[in-house]
C-alpha cells in the first residue's frame, strides 16, 4: 500500500475511534435492522401502493408512507418546518398521448398514427403548403432549390437511414415539413407505428420544457436528435405516398430502385397537428437534519421510490427496484435522527430525498437539481441507492455491492468507502462499473447530480432476470445485504458530514 493512502486511512479512522468513548457512529449504524428494512419494503410493495407508478394514487400512497416515517422520526422538512405539505416537492409532468392530426390532399384526408407519424412539440397548422417531391435523389441534386417554408417528400430504400437523410435536407434550407416513404418495405412503417405507440403511451416529460427539445434529454443530445424532435420529420404510408406523388405503387418502387427518373413533382397539402398530453402531478419527498457547525453545507442521501405500476391486472411491486433502496433511505434517516437526539449532530446538514419519476427518465432528480430548495453548490456529495438485496449472474455470494462514481469527481470517495467498509459492513466492494462513462452510472438518479458537478456514489447490486417483471417481489430480497449496505452508506454520510 502506498504511504499516502495508508496515512489517509489512518486519518479517517481517528473520528471513528475518538467518538467511540460513549456512543459511536457504529452504534447508530447497528440500529439499522433487517426487521425494519423488511417492514418498509413490504409496506411499499403492498396492494395499496399499486406498483407506485409515477402520477398514480399508488405512488402518492407511497409518498405519504415515506413522509409519515420521516415525520414520526422527528425529521424536519427542508424549510426547517414540520408542516406536512413542506415535505413534498410537487411538480407537474406531461403524460404523452397519441396526438391527433391530419394531412389533407385535395378531397382526401389522412390521419396521424394511421398513414403518417408526427409527434408535436407544439400545435401546428399549415394551410395549402407547397410540397416538392424529389424521388430518391440526394439533396446535392437539388442544391439550387430553396425548400424554405415548403414541404419536401422523398423516397428511400432504407427506412431507418431516412431520418439522417431528412436531417440533411433540413440543414439545406429548413423546410416546414419533411416526409418520406419506403415503398418496398411498407411493413416497416406498420412496425414503426406500433413501436411509437408503445413508447409514447409510457413516456412522460416535464410540463414546461426549457426549450423545444424534450426536457429529459435537452442538455445532452446532438444537433441531429434535436432536429428530429423539434422539426416535423414524418414517415408516411404507401397510401399517402401515392396521393402526394400522383403515382402508382409500382412506379414508386421503380423510382426507388433507380429504374425510373422523375422530374420534380409539386402538390399542395393542409397539415394539422394537435398535442394532447395529460397533466400528471407528482412529488419528491424530502426531509433533513440540520448541521451543527456548517448548516448551509449538505450531504444528500437518496433513492427513488417509483416503479412501473400495473399492467393487464398484474402489479409490478418493484421490491428490488426500488423499495429496497427506499427502505434503506428511511432507516438511515432514522439512525441519524437517533444520533441527533443523543447529542451527536453532524457538522454539515443532511438531506434525505425519495425521488419520483426515475423510471420515466430520472425526472424527479432532474427536477430537484433544476429547482433545488438549497443552493446547488452547497450539496457536497450525493449517496444514491438503487436495487439492493438481490444477486446478479456474476455472483453467488450476497456479500457484495457495486459502487459507481467513487473515482469520478472526488477520488477520495474510494479509499473512504474501503476504510469504512472494513470497519463495519465487510462487504466485497465491486468497482467493475466504476467508470464515468459506464451506462449504468447514468442510469439512476445520481446522474442528475453528476451532471451538475456534484460528486456522487451509486450503490447497486446489479441486474437479474426478475428486473422490471412481476417476479421482483419482497420475499426474494436478502435483507442482511440491504442492512450492511445501508450501514455503509450511513457511515460514509457520517464521515462526509463531519469533515471540516
Amino acid at each position: 500500500m502506498k504511504k499516502s493512502i495508508l496515512c489517509l486511512l489512518i486519518a479517517l479512522s481517528f473520528p471513528l475511534l475518538s467518538f467511540s468513548q460513549n456512543y459511536s457512529n457504529i452504534d447508530f449504524a447497528h440500529r439499522i435492522s433487517e426487521k425494519d428494512l423488511e417492514k418498509n419494503v413490504k409496506a411499499l410493495c403492498s396492494s395499496i401502493m399499486q406498483g407506485r407508478e409515477t402520477g398514480t394514487q399508488g405512488q402518492k400512497n407511497a409518498a405519504v408512507y415515506i413522509y409519515s416515517q420521516f415525520k414520526q422520526f422527528g425529521l424536519k422538512a427542508i424549510d426547517k418546518s414540520q408542516d406536512s405539505l413542506s415535505y413534498f416537492q410537487d411538480f407537474n409532468l406531461s403524460k404523452l398521448r397519441l396526438p391527433s392530426g391530419s394531412i389533407r390532399i385535395n378531397t382526401k384526408t389522412f390521419h396521424n398514427y394511421k398513414d403518417f407519424v408526427a409527434d408535436p412539440i407544439q400545435d401546428s397548422t399549415f394551410l395549402n403548403l407547397d410540397v416538392i417531391f424529389i424521388g430518391n435523389s440526394s439533396i446535392e441534386d437539388y442544391s439550387d432549390i430553396d425548400f424554405t417554408n415548403k414541404a419536401v417528400f422523398f423516397l428511400t430504400s432504407n427506412f431507418h437511414k431516412a431520418f439522417y437523410e431528412a436531417h440533411q435536407i433540413w440543414k439545406h434550407s429548413k423546410p416546414k415539413l419533411i416526409l418520406f416513404n419506403d415503398p418496398i418495405n411498407d411493413k416497416l412503417f406498420t412496425r414503426f407505428i406500433k413501436a411509437k405507440k408503445l413508447i409514447r403511451n409510457n413516456r412522460f416529460r416535464f410540463k414546461e420544457p426549457t426549450n423545444l427539445a424534450d426536457s429529459i434529454h435537452s442538455t445532452k443530445e446532438s444537433d441531429f436528435f434535436k432536429t428530429l424532435i423539434s422539426k416535423q420529420i414524418i414517415p408516411i404510408s404507401a397510401r399517402l405516398a401515392k396521393a402526394l406523388s400522383g403515382l402508382k405503387l409500382k412506379q414508386l418502387k421503380r423510382i426507388v430502385n433507380n429504374q425510373d427518373k422523375i422530374e420534380i413533382i409539386q402538390n399542395h397539402l393542409t397539415f394539422k397537428l394537435v398535442k394532447e398530453d395529460d397533466i400528471v402531478k407528482t412529488e419528491n419527498v424530502i426531509a433533513m437534519i440540520e448541521g451543527s457547525k456548517k448548516p448551509d453545507e449538505y450531504i444528500l442521501i437518496s433513492a427513488h421510490y417509483d416503479h412501473l405500476g400495473t399492467n393487464n391486472g398484474l402489479v409490478y411491486t418493484g421490491a428490488n427496484d426500488n423499495a429496497s433502496g427506499t427502505s434503506a433511505l428511511i432507516e438511515i434517516a432514522e439512525a441519524f435522527k437517533q444520533a441527533e437526539l443523543k447529542g451527536f449532530s453532524p457538522k454539515k446538514s443532511l438531506i434525505f430525498v425519495a425521488f419520483t419519476g426515475e423510471e420515466k427518465g430520472l425526472l424527479g432528480s432532474q427536477y430537484f437539481v433544476n429547482n433545488s430548495p438549497v443552493l446547488l453548490q452547497s450539496i457536497k456529495t450525493n449517496l444514491n441507492m438503487d436495487m439492493l438485496g438481490r444477486l446478479d449472474d456474476k455472483h453467488q455470494n450476497p456479500d457484495y455491492i457495486y459502487l459507481l462514481g467513487t473515482s469520478d469527481l472526488n477520488p477520495q470517495l474510494k479509499p473512504l468507502s474501503d476504510s469504512l467498509n472494513r470497519l463495519q459492513s465487510n462487504l466485497i466492494l465491486n468497482y467493475k462499473y466504476d467508470q464515468p462513462h459506464n451506462p449504468l452510472y447514468g442510469a439512476s438518479d445520481q446522474a442528475s447530480f453528476v451532471e451538475k458537478g456534484i460528486p456522487s456514489i451509486m450503490y447497486f447490486n446489479g441486474l437479474h432476470n426478475d428486473y422490471h417483471t412481476t417476479e421482483d417481489t419482497a420475499d426474494k430480497l436478502n435483507y442482511n445485504n440491504i442492512k450492511r449496505v445501508a450501514q455503509l452508506v450511513f457511515l460514509t454520510a457520517w464521515e462526509l458530514a463531519n469533515q471540516d
